[in-house]
């Protein structure tokens, strides 16, 4: 009788051991990892979606954009269990003794897990602000060139002005009662999407070598001068005479190089009429240049340069809002003042991005089930379209690339927070 209770035992104890470690095997370990991987990270893309698309509605309204980056996610996973035996006792006879052998063995299991991440959320430093504010550098723009974006896209967005044409100039800033001045800056990009498509002419790097100190007498280039100039990507090169040598630095420069045969073609000619270059050039150098004057307005002599007026991660936030629609009460309520026409009709800034980007407002308790991604703001859904394409395009671009000036920022003092998770 005592070994068949014992077997007893054993087989709950057994049980509820099995339990405890199928559990285990199930939600923890690697298993952990497969099931929540997944939902923090579609988790962040939504929160830096819908932040990016509430900033461009902000800022439509002339409201200031904020960003709160997601730092860091410490997930703490916790399983705790138990299992035991309990004996089970008969209702005592009357005629027998008050205290009996247990006859029957109730096993008794209990399993609990926790997850409880802790997230750190960062505010934007000066640094990061600083950045936001300035207008891209030349190697942002030569990584952008080297990306398999349109070229279209990326000219319509971080160009403010090419060779003083403008590209919708008084629209990359807090809104105001003034068309701006874009369907000639659109023809061009345009046919520069043409001219890339058909091979006309191509946007390359090339390396130049640009002298920044010397000549040098060649006793006072020595190893360890010529180490800390490395560091800081320059060169000790000699010169001709062999006595001297020169500080240089590799610079990289973005040049369009024609194909002989596409100059008379006419996408090429309207290209450099447009543009006010010199025809019949194999090669233009882009530069990058501010206070470039429009030459329908001041005309110059044809360049052999194509000057660059590049945008801020600011400016374009400014531009992109254009694309969003205001409703008409919030119009006539003021919070928005349309420009007006040289006709005295409102002018619809969404004209600004045709094409590029576009946002819809809708009215209701939920969003549209059309809607990729939405933000309520003022009683009103703004969203973009899942079926557009283009806009989906734009905004995964300029969420991507806005990270280059308006990245994370070690914290330098300034406040940030940590958010766990409370049971």
């Amino acid at each position: 009788m005592r070994g068949r209770r014992r077997a007893s035992v054993n087989v709950a104890l057994a049980w509820g051991i099995g339990l405890l470690t199928a559990g285990a095997g199930c939600s923890f370990g690697p298993k952990v990892l497969e099931k929540s991987h997944g939902r923090y990270n579609e988790a962040i893309r939504l929160v830096d979606e819908e932040q990016l698309l509430r900033n461009l509605v902000h800022v439509r309204y002339n409201e200031i954009p904020f960003r709160l980056a997601v730092s860091s996610i410490a997930a703490q996973y916790e399983l705790s269990g138990s299992a035991e035996a309990r004996p089970f006792f008969d209702v005592p006879n009357q005629s027998g003794p008050i205290f009996r052998t247990c006859t029957k063995i109730l096993p008794d299991v209990a399993v609990s897990g926790a997850n409880r991440p802790t997230i750190t959320l960062i505010p934007a430093g000066s640094d990061s602000i600083r950045r936001f504010l300035t207008p891209i550098s030349v190697d942002t723009l030569v990584f952008l060139q080297s990306t398999s974006w349109p070229i279209a896209t990326v000219m319509r967005l971080w160009v403010e002005r090419l060779n003083g044409v403008p590209n919708a100039a008084s629209a990359s800033g807090p809104q105001r009662e003034f068309v701006p001045d874009f369907a000639r800056f659109q023809r061009i990009v345009y046919l520069m999407q043409v001219a890339q498509d058909l091979e006309l002419a191509t946007v390359d790097v090339e390396t130049r070598d640009t002298v920044v100190g010397g000549p040098l007498p060649a006793a006072s280039v020595t190893a360890s001068a010529a180490v800390d100039a490395a560091k800081n990507g320059l060169e000790y090169r000699p010169n001709g005479d062999g006595s001297t040598w020169s500080l240089i630095r590799k610079e990289h420069h973005l040049v369009v190089d024609v194909n002989p045969w596409a100059l008379e073609h006419p996408a090429m000619a309207e290209l450099v009429n447009l543009l006010n270059l010199e025809p019949g050039r194999l090669q233009y150098n882009v530069v990058v240049a501010s206070n470039i004057r429009d030459p329908l307005r001041s005309p110059n002599p044809p360049s052999a340069d194509l000057a660059v007026m590049t945008r801020s991660t600011a400016q374009i936030y400014f531009f992109m809002a254009n694309g969003v629609e205001v409703p008409p009460d919030h119009i006539a309520e003021g919070l928005v003042r349309p420009a007006v026409g040289p006709d005295g009709l409102p002018f619809d800034g969404r004209a600004v991005t045709a094409g590029l980007f576009e946002v819809h407002a809708s009215k209701g308790h939920k969003p549209p089930g059309t809607a990729f991604v939405a933000v309520k703001y003022r009683d009103y859904w703004y969203y973009i379209d899942d079926r557009d394409q283009a806009s989906k395009a734009t905004f995964a671009l300029v969420l991507q690339l806005a990270k280059l000036d308006f990245g994370l920022q070690e914290p330098t003092g300034g406040p940030f927070l940590t958010l766990p998770v409370g049971r």
